[in-house]
């Protein structure tokens, strides 16, 4: 008992200081959100948001407290898998709700194709010991290798190919959608291998 009331506590104290970061981040004229971010702050101008760890720690599962056309750009990175697919639409959609006419929504996230290629072909797209160790499935097939990037130890809720990607964002009414390459400034070079770039306009 004592300990959910501690919680609690801390959890509206974390919803407290969250508000009043989200309020003095709407009084900048430029907004560069990274969403689910992970454990990270932001640098030039960027504001890392997540769970804990980030510049503002927040849910994001509660929307973003922004004004429609408040922000110029908006990054997320291996998070969008994380979400099932209706909230995905859902989270999407808010995201374009607080983009400026005309700004940036620059996505990256992991790519199921060359685990299915290389289950068709009976190879192995990555050797097990540069994975992440946690959700390694080993039963000694090839399918070991698609279970581990579909489900991620119960984590990930959606899969994406370049084409699934692109058309989720044109359902959520993105401009000029298209594939990117790999950034240097925002991406991270440890994801490059397996991942899928792409950014849209609202």
């Amino acid at each position: 008992m004592l300990k959910n009331i501690k919680r609690t506590i801390r959890i509206a104290k974390l919803r407290r200081i969250a508000a009043r970061q989200w309020q003095e981040l709407a009084r900048k004229n430029t907004i560069k959100l990274e969403l689910g971010s992970g454990k990270k702050h932001g640098a030039n101008g960027w504001t890392c948001v997540d769970m804990y760890g980030a510049d503002i720690n927040y849910d994001l599962r509660r929307g973003l407290p922004l004004n429609d056309a408040s922000v110029d750009v908006i990054y997320t990175s291996h998070f969008l898998e994380h979400i099932d697919y209706k909230n995905l639409l859902l989270f999407i959609d808010e995201c374009r709700r607080v983009l400026k006419p005309g700004g940036l929504f620059s996505v990256c996230v992991p790519d199921i194709r060359p685990y299915i290629d290389a289950y068709i072909n009976q190879q192995h797209f990555r050797p097990i010991d540069t994975l992440y160790q946690p959700a390694v499935v080993s039963t000694n097939s090839f399918l070991d290798q698609v279970n581990y990037v579909a489900y991620m130890d119960g984590q990930h809720r959606f899969m994406f190919d370049e084409q699934t990607l692109v058309n989720l964002l044109i359902k959520c009414h993105f401009n000029q959608v298209s594939l990117r390459q790999f950034d240097a400034t925002i991406d991270m070079a440890s994801r490059d291998e397996g991942s899928i770039y792409a950014q849209a306009f609202k």
